[in-house]
């Protein structure tokens, strides 16, 4: 009962979110074939009666706060909460068009997102990463969908730049186990962000950051290591980094990391340059003391102040 329930919900959402995906596509095309052979006909064509602006305003700000109960209560592992939270989302999507907010790309990502949470909710068995994991990417989605700039998946840039970072620093020190773990926790931050990047971001930027993501993982996981190759991989997926995040191409995504193989050199170095500042601010403090004179006073100065 609860599997054919479950089938039902998402039989539903998927035709529910196709009828969007048509309803905006129709709005940016011109009429078909279709349509204009039944108005040759006499007949007029049924259409469902467009939102005003103000009305879709109103339905758009009701989904980004149901997603964000959804988040709240997803990640608080509360079920009744939660469903209660996807029907009022769902609700608000229907009639709403998406023409000047995304791409048919975009459209189909934010439902992928919407049928994961709703699949996670009605498994049998809950599992708190799961819950986690699905809650977070909608509420991202729907983010990005509604706020072009400052979305909330930007924040990601720092996260998976350090995870880069990560992936040369175990590269430079010979570490293949930590280089793996590196790239499984990038991997596993931009599944999250995923559908809030194709919302916004161009698909040719989408491809060119996966791409990497399946050769660098591969290289990855080989058994053999081919520390050039990685090198190489690991450069290339700076620039791709940059781009799925939309920045400057002479944005350092991180400095380069020097002398990595003898960290006492460097080590050493600045504490040399903190001994030698100190040294200095001593001495001036000395000349200066030096500089300092007494000056007595005359006994005609002194016999005047006595009066």
């Amino acid at each position: 009962m609860r599997t054919f329930w479950r089938r039902g919900a998402l039989s539903a959402l998927a035709v529910v979110l196709s009828l969007l995906l048509c309803h905006t596509a129709a709005l940016a095309q011109p009429e078909d074939a279709g349509t204009a052979q039944m108005k040759e006909e006499g007949k007029q064509p049924q259409a469902a009666p467009a939102l005003t602006e103000q009305q879709r305003n109103a339905r758009l700000q009701q989904l980004e706060a149901a997603s964000e109960r959804l988040y709240t209560h997803m990640q608080e592992g509360s079920a009744q909460a939660a469903l209660a939270d996807m029907d009022a989302l769902i609700a608000a999507l229907e009639g709403v068009s998406f023409k000047g907010l995304t791409s048919v790309e975009g459209i189909h990502a934010l439902a992928e997102s919407i049928m994961d949470a709703k699949e996670t909710l009605v498994k049998a068995e809950a599992v708190p990463e799961e819950w986690a994991q699905s809650s977070a990417r909608l509420r991202l989605a729907v983010n990005s969908l509604l706020h072009r700039d400052k979305a909330l998946w930007q924040q990601y840039y720092k996260v998976m730049a350090d995870h880069l970072l990560q992936m040369e620093k175990a590269r430079a020190g010979g570490k293949p186990a930590e280089l793996r773990a590196a790239f499984q926790a990038l991997q596993s931050h931009y599944e999250v962000i995923r559908p809030a990047a194709v919302i916004r971001r161009a698909p040719s930027d989408i491809r060119q950051f996966e791409s990497w993501l399946s050769y660098a993982g591969r290289l990855s996981g080989d058994k053999t290591w081919d520390e050039g190759a990685l090198k190489s991989a690991i450069a290339q997926g700076e620039g791709a980094l940059k781009g799925l995040f939309g920045r400057r191409g002479d944005e350092p995504v991180f400095l380069p990391i020097t002398g990595f193989d003898s960290p006492w050199y460097w080590s050493g170095l600045i504490g040399l340059w903190i001994v030698l500042a100190l040294a200095y601010t001593g001495f001036r403090k000395y000349r200066a003391a030096q500089s300092i004179k007494s000056v007595k006073r005359s006994e005609e100065e002194t016999y005047r102040y006595r009066l």
